[in-house]
């Protein structure tokens, strides 16, 4: 009798155990899910850095080679979820670091998920101001869910033309 209820206290504490760490495991994914740790969120204050870092290496390099400067996600300008974008003034994408497919194409008129024409928002604050900051809802890559950017942008001229530089922080 002793043996038969020791061998259904193991089989229940068995059955307990794999019931409860799905539904652990379960948890996890969930707390992920909601959103990225901190630590892997980039800062305005390294977005900045960033842009400081990048436009350093334009000035040596000129726009021609910031494709390939900036392509892939193990680049030295890819950090977490910061990764710098050029764009020429009238909006064609010259590098951008996460997406290279984006390479020459023309998003002057993209919007974001709220109908917001926030690269044309952009352009318009560098040339005005020199500077610019926008933000718009955008899909965050670490989560795939929508989520608050802001594009910290500058002008700069390269060769003797004008290009927006910014890199995004996601809020």
């Amino acid at each position: 009798m002793v043996g038969m209820i020791s061998k259904l206290r193991l089989r229940v504490q068995r059955q307990t155990l794999l019931t409860v760490l799905p539904v652990l495991l379960l948890l996890l994914v969930i707390a992920f899910a909601a959103g990225a740790p901190a630590h892997t969120r980039g800062t305005d204050a390294e977005a900045l850095t960033m842009i400081d870092r990048a436009q350093h290496l334009l000035e040596r390099i000129g726009p021609d080679a910031a494709a390939e400067a900036f392509a892939g996600h193990d680049s030295a300008y890819i950090d977490r979820d910061l990764y710098p974008m050029l764009l020429d003034d009238k909006g064609v994408m010259i590098a951008h670091g996460w997406t290279a497919t984006l390479n020459g194409s023309d998003l002057q008129d993209l919007r974001d998920v709220d109908g917001k024409p926030f690269i044309r928002e952009a352009l318009a604050g560098v040339a005005r101001d020199g500077r610019t900051d926008v933000t718009y809802q955008w899909i965050d890559p670490l989560t795939g869910q929508v989520a608050r950017k802001t594009m910290h942008a500058r002008r700069l001229v390269l060769n003797g033309k004008p290009y927006m530089l910014a890199v995004g922080v996601y809020r």
